[in-house]
């Protein structure tokens, strides 16, 4: 029954159930719910609020754009104003031409279902895609026990888990150029960085921009990082973990062409080569400060040397070559001996290459760089007006590669809670929609953290025994591969 057939039988002495003045006040509440919640607000500025949005998007890395994206792409946000704010030059990303000789070192590792995800909103399509590698088998050993695991994927339940390796830049730009390429409701502000974030008397809080720009926001998504000024503004808590290491990341120039990835426990830290197309590899190494600053400044063909020395030698050997280094002996005779314990290594063990990346025959110029490891936990993922997304809501060790694919979850729950809330008239700010983001997310970004942390902490310890019943577990984990497959399968989703 319509309001107005109603109203008109109120009028002729009809007497409603409890029932139906219920269902009456129900669809008045709704039907001013979305009158509110999908008012135009394009035009509507004022002198001490600045521009309205629903939402504004702080953060230009994978994780803003991917939201931004998303939303753009939703139809039932297509009347819904959305900003996405970064102190960088954004259309020049948005324009970028990669080399053709050579792989930029920051890299990304992205799961089966992140990358589904983006294919079905159409905006993987986007990247140079014969610049992205997949792979479906990682080879884990300890240096210390001996133990090792050939995580092979396999199909389960008709879908095979592979993962895909990108450049940063290649996926920033890509999905810069399908919200370019859209009719989408999204504002890219570009070289715009936040000032200041206040309340107001509206509740609707207050960015303002280095542009002088003041933008009034339903919603703010913090997608600053680490140190998210959005998350400060907002009072989360962080609390977590320094591991007291660098990641020295680089790009390999392996001797053959690859396309598995390989991961190595040493006393020192983990180190990771991860494969790229063309016999390329992304580097990830997990060093202290020390052995980073050694290894930064060590002559390119020596640090070749030592890559695929880590992948073959003993801890002992490694802590000789790594003294040599410290006591700045000649770089001619460190390779020299690196490379006559490489020889030494081969000739006793000519049946161990299936579980061995590929040699490094050289480094690409000048792309070693370092970032610092730790692992960050907030109190929560929302605050009044607010919620964060990747690296904002949660940073850790990148030993497992899951800092994006967690971020890109983040995403995709996110942009589906404001799918659904537009859809329903709710204010896309409510406590009640960001409280249904958070219940689905925060418990299991922690409890992503906390295995990775787990995971570092027992690799980490050197005691003989330690070293002895984890080297028991991977080599009684390698030989059943239905756990494997399932472990992996759950590492994808």
């Amino acid at each position: 029954m319509t309001a107005q057939r109603f109203a008109l039988r109120l009028l002729a002495g009809y007497r409603p159930s409890a029932v139906q003045r219920m269902a009456l006040a129900t669809q008045n509440a709704t039907t001013q719910r979305r009158a509110l919640a999908t008012q135009n607000v394009t035009s509507q500025t004022t002198a001490d609020s600045g521009e309205l949005y629903d939402v504004v998007i702080i953060g230009g890395g994978p994780a803003g754009c991917a939201l931004a994206a998303a939303l753009g792409s939703l139809d039932s946000l297509s009347r819904k104003r959305v900003a996405l704010v970064d102190p960088g030059k954004l259309s020049e990303m948005r324009q970028w031409t990669p080399p053709a000789d050579a792989y930029l070192p920051r890299t990304l590792q992205i799961t089966s279902s992140n990358k589904r995800y983006l294919d079905n909103l159409g905006l993987w399509q986007w990247c140079f895609e014969d610049r992205v590698q997949a792979y479906n088998r990682a080879v884990v050993t300890d240096a210390l026990g001996g133990g090792a695991v050939d995580l092979a994927a396999m199909t389960l339940h008709g879908r095979n888990d592979t993962a895909f390796m990108v450049e940063t830049k290649n996926l920033v730009s890509g999905l810069l150029k399908a919200l370019d390429h859209s009719s989408s409701c999204v504002d890219v502000v570009e070289r715009a960085r936040v000032t200041e974030i206040e309340a107001t008397p509206s509740m609707w809080p207050v960015v303002t921009l280095s542009n002088s720009r003041r933008l009034q926001a339903r919603l703010i998504v913090g997608a600053d990082g680490a140190s998210s000024r959005v998350r400060k503004y907002a009072g989360i808590g962080t609390y977590g973990t320094e591991y007291a290491q660098y990641g020295l990341v680089a790009t390999l120039c392996l001797e053959q062409l690859n396309s598995s990835a390989f991961q190595r426990f040493l006393p020192s830290g983990p180190i990771a080569l991860l494969p790229f197309p063309g016999g390329f590899a992304n580097l990830v190494w997990s060093l202290d400060s020390e052995l980073v600053q050694l290894l930064k400044t060590a002559p390119e063909a020596i640090f070749a040397d030592l890559i695929n020395a880590a992948f073959r030698l003993t801890p002992a050997e490694m802590g000789y070559i790594y003294s040599l280094l410290r006591s700045g002996v000649d770089p001619d005779i460190i390779g020299a001996e690196v490379a006559w314990r490489l020889d030494v290594f081969a000739r006793n063990n000519p049946d161990t290459n299936i579980k061995l990346p590929p040699r490094v025959a050289a480094l690409s110029p000048r792309s070693r760089t370092s970032f610092p490891l730790r692992m960050r936990m907030v109190d929560s993922l929302v605050a009044n007006r607010v919620a964060l997304i990747g690296d904002a809501g949660h940073v850790m060790h990148p030993l497992a590669g899951q800092g994006l694919n967690m971020g890109l979850a983040d995403v995709q729950c996110l942009a589906q809670v404001l799918e659904q809330a537009a859809a329903a008239g709710e204010d896309l700010g409510s406590a009640a929609v960001l409280d249904r983001y958070n219940s689905q997310r925060y418990v299991r970004n922690l409890a992503m953290q906390g295995i990775v942390d787990k995971v570092w902490h027992v690799f980490g310890a050197h005691s003989g025994t330690v070293a002895t019943l984890r080297s028991l577990a991977m080599n009684g984990l390698d030989r059943l591969p239905a756990i494997k497959s399932r472990m992996i399968h759950a590492f994808m989703q």
